[in-house]
């Protein structure tokens, strides 16, 4: 396993450690790795899409998406905000959004400082 900085990080790495996370966590939950996973970024964007095992239920994939960002943070120091998730048990299929979150200090921005009332 490669641990990445989070300021030198592609968002096409971190959805690659993002599927990475997913298959292991898939693998721990089912006994197995999914079917297929893949993942597709734009700009900060990321969505993950898995087919998932038989009996996989829609909610079950929520608290996925809650580990996978759990690992991408532990793996990269990157933080994923967790979109929408649309299961189509029918089809064994989920996608999962992400978000990157960039930091002040990652991007080049200065951190904004409130005013100080009462400081002294």
């Amino acid at each position: 396993m490669r641990h990445l900085g989070a300021h030198d990080a592609d968002t096409d790495v971190i959805g690659a450690v993002a599927v990475d996370a997913m298959d292991e966590i898939h693998r721990a939950i089912y006994g197995h790795a999914p079917q297929a996973s893949r993942s597709w970024t734009d700009g900060d964007a990321i969505l993950l899409v898995v087919r998932l095992s038989e009996g996989c239920a829609p909610a079950s994939v929520t608290a996925i998406q809650r580990m996978v960002s759990a690992a991408v943070h532990r793996r990269t120091g990157v933080t994923l905000r967790a979109g929408g998730v649309n299961v189509e048990p029918e089809r064994g299929l989920a996608v999962l959004a992400f978000e990157r979150t960039r930091i002040p200090e990652e991007s080049g921005e200065a951190i904004p400082i409130g005013p100080l009332h009462d400081a002294g």
